[in-house]
């Protein structure tokens, strides 16, 4: 930032760069106002209830988990986005926190992804000084154990943190590992089917780390990956469970074996299972805010040439949502606007108030 306000084009008003800034200003806030605090809907009941020594089971376990990173996700990066779209509006370019995170195919690729300012600031202050790679790989592991432990320490003085912090340092050496050991053998980069695969394991691993993330005690995060594993029984949404019992009492040898194994849940699941659907097609099927507004160049990145993770999004859809200036775009994001604005009435959780 520091060399930026040495220019003097900072200092005059650019048009272009406020209708751009604003435009990325209020998708960060249609991010946080209209996705995330809506998930949360989900996911504090489920997590209040396994606070309070709720058994939960499959589903519900589930719909939390699944509610809670998504919610995570748009707070932060809609945070992330507003503050880069106002900061634009003054003329000054920030650097990237968020580049579609959840399409990584591995957890490197994830921390380079994930709030990036902090993984700069863990690399550059703590795993670099601490010896970084350059002392063997046994030390590279401990290095990296040690930074993450320390990261997670960073966002509150819980062992919820140490574990989510010591998770994701295992997840790092297990992933440097098989590195290694993939180089030794010889082996290749799987196919489009192995990506696919690699991507869903290395979201699942996340999801498992965000429940020791959002969970208040041990125990409460115990209670959570327990029924997200099954381990409590099954639990379906009141419609379906009512036609699998039905179709279930036809079958005289089989209905005895499912019978008590749909409970009510805790939670009206209604619509939770469209939320979290529509969450994860954003995360995974659209392009990112940069990505849309890539004509304009707005981080920090865009100006100084230098790459990141996420390539930039081909076919069709991609290139019809790259942000033009027309009359139906800008109607469309004042909707988006008042529709923000409207839903400001209800309460908003803040995440960070802790850290």
């Amino acid at each position: 930032m520091m060399p930026q306000f040495g220019h003097a084009d900072t200092y005059r008003v650019n048009m272009d760069h406020v209708a751009v800034g604003l435009t990325i200003f209020v998708l960060g806030l249609a991010k946080k106002v209209l996705i995330a605090d809506n998930l949360a809907e989900y996911a504090t009941p489920i997590f209040a209830a396994a606070s309070e020594g709720h058994t939960l089971m499959l589903f519900e376990a589930w719909v939390g988990a699944l509610a809670y990173t998504l919610q995570l996700y748009f707070d932060f990066s809609g945070y992330s986005d507003m503050a880069i779209g106002l900061s634009l509006m003054f003329n000054v370019r920030l650097p990237l926190n968020f580049d579609s995170p959840y399409k990584a195919t591995n957890i490197i690729d994830f921390w380079r992804r994930w709030h990036m300012t902090l993984s700069a600031f863990l690399r550059d202050y703590l795993y670099i000084p601490l010896g970084g790679n350059r002392k063997g790989p046994a030390r590279r592991y401990l290095n990296l154990m040690a930074t993450m432990l320390l990261g997670g320490l960073w966002h509150g003085a819980g062992w919820t943190f140490v574990i989510w912090g010591g998770l994701h340092g295992l997840y790092l050496m297990i992933n440097h590992g098989w590195r290694e050991f993939k180089t030794r053998m010889g082996w290749r980069d799987g196919g489009r089917l192995a990506k696919l695969g690699a991507g869903a394991l290395t979201f699942l691993a996340v999801v498992v780390a965000w429940v020791f993330f959002r969970a208040d005690s041990f125990t409460s995060a115990q209670s959570i990956l327990t029924g997200m594993a099954g381990m409590n029984g099954v639990s379906l949404p009141s419609s379906l469970e009512t036609r699998l019992a039905s179709a279930l009492s036809n079958l005289p040898l089989i209905s005895p074996v499912f019978e008590g194994m749909f409970p009510n849940t805790l939670l009206n699941t209604g619509n939770a299972i469209g939320s979290i659907a529509i969450g994860l097609a954003l995360v995974w099927l659209f392009p990112n805010v940069r990505q849309i507004m890539r004509n304009y160049k707005p981080t920090w990145e865009d100006m100084a040439g230098k790459s990141t993770p996420a390539p930039l999004p081909q076919g069709m859809v991609a290139r019809g949502l790259v942000w033009r200036p027309t009359i139906i775009r800008a109607w469309a994001l004042s909707t988006i606007f008042l529709l923000c604005v409207f839903s400001l009435t209800k309460v908003s959780e803040f995440l960070y108030f802790q850290f």
